[in-house]
């Protein structure tokens, strides 16, 4: 695996330096290429539509602009090329400017916007307000959440489109290796992260979900060309998150354009991808948008280029479909899909084993799938409701072989994991006044499961045996209620409550969400947060099971829901318009987690353990406490730059009553992110994007080597539970673009690079079987990705 990693790197390095050798920056005469910006204007907390809003491109010589219809669209011809901020004032609202929009010659920019009405009912002037691009799209956020774009994903160098690798460079997320896209916030475990989408409770939404990390995969499967701006949340999150700890992500589908088709091929080293966009008829208001994406290596490896073992195979289908009507709402028809495979073949021959896995062998594959249909529907101008019939679920297979001493092939792993969920979610919105709005919504689950489990303990083939073995049904239920009251223009109060409730073991818990925001001075303000959060844990450790005097019982079934608190303080400055400083300290306290009793070992460090089939009891609790730093320059002038800074730390106590630092509690993190776009004219830009990071290393418990060296496997000691740290992790990521607008389409070459120091990577530990040692593992990885774009 590594070899092939080596290798596909020169390869795509070459052909970097080769593309990019053939490109000439030399100023061509300038073509007069224009677009169209158009959308719609609504007010953010009850969707009804702003007629007579303005929208004008600021800086424009001369003036472009336009005012909305009956229907709060707006539409704005022969734009200029280039970057421009749009501004959208309405009488009695608070003005918005969205900074730094690219419009490109291939497609038309669509821009879907939300004013917020004035507490003070100002009827003759527009009120103003700075420009806010990290502020979350959910109204009803108003602490540790930021909103974030689809060009941040390939603009943050290392982000490499995936939005979980982007937020790695917040304040307050830290990362294990480059290999997976897992995501460490706080100090806590990656599977405490919920993904939602279109507002739905998804499954990890990753290629090889799990398979190094729970929580994690090797790249996401959402595409960029169908993700709406989205939400990140890293603590005490509003009250329609349920079953988190860490944080979550809100993500959103953008709609088709509904007046022209579109279209969006991309070739490059996580895959080749097609989508696109457009009426369903020409001239009505429906609208189709899909994306499908084929694993590169496949492609490579079947034409005998690169070696296949262990090359990663993997599709991926995205789509929305979007109905509007006059009367009835709106009806929306999305989805997500993705289909994996990845094999290892033993080696036969005992003289050529070095590690473990050379005597073992796997076939694994697994898909993934979210579907579902919403209706958005208003309810008079105050009112709407949302409602959302949703299916997901995954189907997981492993099956795993390994050579014996007596070199006989005997089975070490048998997985099957097949999980679903079949749902609605609904909630009504209504603006009692200016300053209330209150959100209620009910999301209901029936959760269906086949779980057939079998392996062996610690390799050893005389203890193969089955451990869950599961064909079922039950149901989970979260209600929840929040409400935004502005008690003055300069105070806010956000409430709110979680009651959820797992029908497997009746278990329940409610959850009371609280912040204050004070905006005590001009562009300054304080905020204090507080949540109650609960998590279920992977359905099948319910279902493990244990057999005693020849009958089966299950030790897990009764566990209580995880939970935690989060006390979070906040000083929020807007220096100016484009430059921010922020800083959260934050408390959290962890109870109820499972472990096993009279140990150290607690689900507060879990990773990832395919075979886990142990016995828990809620004996675990642990803290969190650090400060969070941020400081951001927007992109203006062509230029941006983002550092972040987080100091933590992150301790838990086992049964054995002794507090001991977390596998996650690394100490602290930095990021550097610096970029800069140069337009050679209006037709063709270079972006230029660095990435500098450093953070302590992951905790793990020391080496039993007597135990380890007689059997041949690496057995650690948890009696010293993480009482060992890897080194401090240094890394650096860049990515080039190149964009040139041509009359009917546009080219895009992008060049990202994920650890251009070539900084190690720890792997822990493994028996060496020639030199009969116990020796540390790492790897070097680099990772580039060349591709090339073309929007027609």
């Amino acid at each position: 695996m590594k070899t092939t990693i080596k290798l596909i790197a020169k390869l795509f390095i070459y052909l970097a330096l080769y593309a990019f050798s053939l490109v000439s920056f030399k100023i061509a005469s300038s073509q007069n290429l224009t677009q169209v910006i158009k959308g719609n204007v609504v007010d953010v907390e009850t969707q009804t539509t702003l007629p007579g809003a303005t929208v004008v491109i600021q800086g424009s010589n001369p003036t472009l602009g336009a005012s909305t219809d009956m229907d709060g669209n707006f539409r704005i011809e022969n734009a200029p090329l280039g970057r421009y901020s749009i501004q959208i004032a309405f009488v009695g609202y608070e003005q918005v400017v969205i900074p730094e929009v690219l419009i490109t010659s291939s497609k038309e920019v669509v821009l879907n916007v939300g004013l917020k009405q004035s507490i003070n009912h100002i009827q003759e002037v527009v009120v103003k307000a700075h420009t806010r691009k990290d502020k979350p799209m959910n109204p009803m956020a108003t602490i540790s959440a930021k909103s974030f774009t689809v060009e941040e994903t390939r603009r943050y160098a290392g982000g490499l489109d995936d939005p979980a690798r982007m937020v790695s460079a917040f304040a307050g997320v830290t990362v294990g290796n480059i290999q997976d896209n897992a995501i460490i916030i706080r100090g806590n475990s990656p599977k405490g992260v919920s993904w939602r989408l279109e507002g739905v409770e998804i499954p990890n939404p990753n290629h090889f979900a799990g398979g190094n990390v729970a929580g994690g995969g090797v790249v996401t499967v959402f595409s960029s060309q169908l993700l709406a701006n989205s939400d990140f949340f890293t603590g005490a999150f509003p009250a329609e998150y349920g079953n988190a700890l860490a944080g979550v992500f809100d993500m959103k589908l953008r709609s088709g354009n509904n007046e022209k088709r579109e279209s969006t091929f991309q070739v490059g080293l996580m895959g080749i991808d097609f989508a696109s966009e457009g009426p369903f008829v020409k001239g009505g208001k429906s609208s189709y948008l899909f994306n499908y994406r084929y694993s590169t290596l496949d492609l490579i490896s079947k034409m005998g280029l690169i070696p296949s073992e262990q090359i990663p195979r993997y599709q991926d289908l995205s789509f929305k479909l979007n109905f509007p009507t006059s009367k009835a709402g709106t009806f929306s028809i999305w989805g997500v899909g993705a289909i994996d495979n990845n094999t290892e073949p033993e080696d036969n021959d005992s003289v050529n084993w070095e590690t473990d896995w050379d005597r073992t062998s796997y076939d694994w594959n697994i898909s993934m799938g979210a579907a579902g249909i919403t209706h958005k529907i208003l309810l008079g101008s105050k009112t709407y409701l949302n409602t959302s019939l949703a299916a997901s679920g995954t189907v997981n297979t492993m099956y795993g072989e390994r050579y014996d001493d007596f070199l006989v092939l005997r089975p070490n792993w048998d997985f099957t994991d097949k999980s679903g969920r079949v749902g609605v979610n609904t909630f009504l919105n209504h603006k009692f006044s200016a300053k209330h709005t209150v959100r209620t919504g009910v999301n209901y689950s029936k959760i269906l499961y086949n779980i057939d489990l079998s392996s062996t303990i610690n390799d050893k083939p005389e203890t193969f045996q089955n451990f869950v073995k599961q064909n079922g049904s039950s149901n989970y239920a979260e209600f929840y209620i929040q409400s935004k009251y502005s008690v003055t223009q300069n105070l806010t109060a956000n409430t709110g409550v979680n009651f959820n409730y797992f029908a497997l073991n009746g278990n329940y818990s409610i959850d009371p969400r609280f912040s204050l925001k004070w905006d005590f001075a001009q562009n300054q303000s304080v905020s204090f947060g507080y949540g109650k959060h609960s998590q279920l844990e992977e359905l099948k450790i319910y279902l493990i099971k244990k057999e005693t005097a020849g009958e089966d019982h299950y030790p897990n079934k009764n566990l209580e829901l995880s939970k935690a608190h989060h006390f979070i303080l906040a000083y929020d400055w807007l220096i100016n318009s484009n430059l921010r400083l922020k800083v959260e300290p934050y408390f959290q306290y962890l109870y109820d987690v499972p472990g096993i009793a009279d140990s150290s070992y607690s689900l507060i460090n879990f990773k990832q353990d395919w075979s886990f089939m142990n016995a828990l009891e809620n004996n675990s609790v642990g803290r969190n406490i650090g400060v969070d730093i941020t400081f951001e320059r927007f992109l203006n002038n062509n230029y941006y730059y983002l550092v972040t800074a987080s100091i933590f730390d992150s301790k838990y106590k086992g049964d054995d009553n002794v507090w001991r630092d977390t596998r996650y509690d690394k100490g602290f993190a930095m990021n550097i992110l610096f970029g800069k776009e140069f337009m050679f004219s209006k037709n063709r830009m270079l972006g230029v994007n660095l990435r500098a990071n450093i953070m302590g290393g992951e905790r793990y418990s020391p080496v039993n080597y007597t135990q380890s060296m007689q059997d041949k496997i690496i057995i650690y000691d948890e009696t010293f539970a993480f009482e060992k740290q890897n080194p401090t992790v240094y890394n650096m990521d860049i990515s080039i673009t190149y964009r040139a607008n041509k009359r009917r389409y546009s080219g895009v070459w992008a060049l990202q690079v994920k650890n251009v120091l070539g900084s190690p990577m720890e792997e822990g530990y493994v028996y060496n079987y020639r030199t009969n040692k116990i020796e540390k593992s790492s790897s070097v990885v680099l990772l580039p990705v060349l591709s090339y774009k073309v929007e027609f």
